[in-house]
């Protein structure tokens, strides 16, 4: 009686945990785009793509904009976006993407960034090399 008992309750559990809906996690992102040769040196206007899962559709990846880095409280790389997708309530993990392109910003390499990005804040400092 009490194996069947358990196997109803790990059925039951089983069955509310896949059939409850998959919802977009949303986070307010900040950061910092800095010269990795010199740890303190942030670079600004550097022009930043950001990919990240299209909350109306979670099955693709989407660019979410283009922003500019620039200066912020006397601190030089600063970055800021909202509304960036970063997973669902059942998967998270590396889906946000940042881009520098190359052709986009002339005098540096084009380089990917998969940041771990978790909460509804969330800051991340990326290093740069040229």
């Amino acid at each position: 009686m009490k194996k069947i008992v358990l196997s109803i309750f790990a059925i039951a559990v089983i069955f509310l945990h896949c059939t409850t809906d998959e919802e977009p996690l949303l986070c307010h992102l900040y950061g910092w785009v800095i010269e990795e040769e010199d740890s303190t040196t942030g670079v600004n206007n550097l022009l930043l793509k950001i990919w990240h899962i299209n909350p109306d559709d979670l099955s693709q990846l989407v660019l979410l904009d283009t922003v500019r880095t620039r200066t912020e409280d006397s601190q030089g790389g600063f970055f800021e976006m909202d509304s960036v997708c970063y997973g669902t309530t059942k998967q998270q993990g590396h889906f946000v993407t940042i881009i520098v392109d190359s052709t986009q910003n002339p005098g540096w390499h084009t380089q990917f960034w998969y940041p771990d990005i978790y909460g509804e804040v969330d800051t991340i400092t990326l290093y740069i090399t040229e």
